[in-house]
């Protein structure tokens, strides 16, 4: 049982960051998307990331001073794009009024490949799954690290689900083409300053 609360706290320590995954899901939760589709696809990834982590490469990887600074440096320049798209699309005069009862109705497969995209290609979800859960459910006997992965993605599960709800729920206030650009501007400001702040906590000492 303590195997699995540990992997449940930790877990749910690392996702509540700030990072592209929370910032996407709000996106899409407040604009009325697929965000519980998009939540499902973060979930799956998390168990294959963990998994691949448990099974050693995390320690690996962890161990690698070399591997974790390549990784902290894409994770920054994967931010500082992601800060830029969603600046782009804040000043963007292409914005639709949106309402509860009218989705956006992004096609499954698209958010499918978008869910992929920031988990499998986004540094800084591999150092907290593969690295972080992975390199600390390995050292546990093979009974107790399951136990430990399966809290860690019970706190996966309750973060993105849950927040892919709250968001959808505030949607109905979304409705005007100017709070949409809010809504990604807000994104890209979280995001280059978490770039930024990652800058200075692997670089400047």
């Amino acid at each position: 049982m303590l195997a699995l609360i540990n992997g449940f706290i930790l877990c749910l320590g690392l996702v509540i960051s700030i990072g592209p995954q929370n910032i996407e899901i709000l996106r899409v939760g407040l604009l009325n998307d697929r965000a519980i589709l998009l939540a499902s696809v973060f979930v799956a990834c998390d168990a294959i990331l963990i998994t691949i982590g448990a099974l050693g490469v995390g320690s690996i990887i962890a161990l690698n001073r070399e591997i974790t600074m390549v990784l902290m440096s894409f994770t920054i320049v994967f931010l500082l794009f992601l800060a830029f798209q969603a600046g782009r699309r804040s000043i963007s005069e292409s914005g639709e009024a949106i309402t509860l009862s009218e989705k956006q109705n992004t096609r499954p497969f698209n958010m499918v490949k978008r869910g992929l995209v920031l988990s499998f290609l986004n540094p800084l979800a591999l150092l907290e799954t593969v690295v972080i859960l992975g390199s600390t459910a390995a050292p546990y006997p093979a009974s107790h690290r399951i136990l430990f992965m399966a809290g860690a993605l019970a706190a996966s599960s309750v973060w993105f689900y849950g927040l892919a709800y709250s968001s959808r729920k505030f949607s109905a206030f979304i409705s005007k083409p100017w709070q949409y650009r809010i809504i990604e501007c807000i994104a890209a400001v979280t995001l280059f300053i978490t770039a930024c702040w990652l800058v200075q906590r692997t670089f400047i000492i």
